[in-house]
């Protein structure tokens, strides 16, 4: 019996809110069948879930909340909402429409757990789920698509994209400018432009955190990252 009530203890919960009755009830199905999750609220809208933790012990509290981005999303109120979820310790996965492009932009600089396009399969939703899960992130290409198709006209110079993001990963001005080879006022004038054009698309950054969110959002963390392997010593003798 002690050790049935510790693996009780240790099944993971998940809560999936959908207006969709037949999404709602598909997804709720894989994570419980393909993931082994234990679904504890499915439900129509945020504020519905919102009263349900309210009314139900913490420990019945699920590790992963599925929800949907409704095109009437609140921005300041649901974001909010949503991001005193994850302070809480729950892993939150976006599976929308994503017609609301500018609270799914606000949602990835947040750095939300996962977003999967609703014309992604459910592979990528399985995929996504258990990345999340596991305390990683997954933005699935679909997604990204979408959430960015606006954005396309946005362009930033190779050396702007360098300066971002190695002032996004936590060098100082004088740090980027002295590794990709300019002075100090020059890197500077490069995360100005940076700056001045996503503010122009509606994607203002006005501090360093803001621009790291950007970076990560947009993949230039991990580009330069790469690009640092690639140049390695070790890599070249490899």
């Amino acid at each position: 019996m002690r050790n049935d009530r510790v693996d009780a203890r240790r099944v993971r919960r998940a809560a999936v809110v959908e207006e969709s009755v037949l999404q709602r009830t598909r997804a709720a199905q894989l994570l419980a069948n393909d993931l082994k999750l234990e679904v504890v609220h499915t439900g129509a809208t945020l504020p519905m879930f919102m009263a349900w933790l309210k009314r139900t012990d913490r420990t019945r509290w699920p590790h992963l909340l599925v929800l949907d981005l409704p095109t009437d999303v609140d921005p300041p109120r649901d974001l909010d909402l949503i991001a005193a979820l994850r302070d809480a310790g729950m892993r939150v996965l976006v599976l929308s429409a994503l017609r609301n492009r500018s609270a799914a932009r606000r949602l990835v600089e947040l750095g939300i757990d996962a977003v999967v396009s609703t014309s992604d399969g459910e592979d990528e939703f399985l995929l996504a789920a258990d990345a999340a899960l596991a305390g990683g992130t997954m933005i699935t290409a679909r997604a990204q698509a979408t959430i960015h198709g606006a954005d396309q006209t946005l362009r930033l110079s190779r050396q702007e994209e360098r300066a971002l993001a190695l002032y996004a990963s936590g060098l100082t001005i004088a740090e980027v400018a002295e590794r990709i080879g300019v002075r100090h006022d020059t890197a500077r004038k490069y995360l100005k432009r940076v700056r001045d054009k996503y503010t122009v698309i509606g994607r203002p950054a006005r501090s360093k955190l803001e621009l790291a969110r950007i970076a990560w959002a947009e993949g230039y963390l991990v580009a330069e990252s790469d690009r640092a392997v690639r140049s390695s010593p070790a890599t070249a003798a490899g």
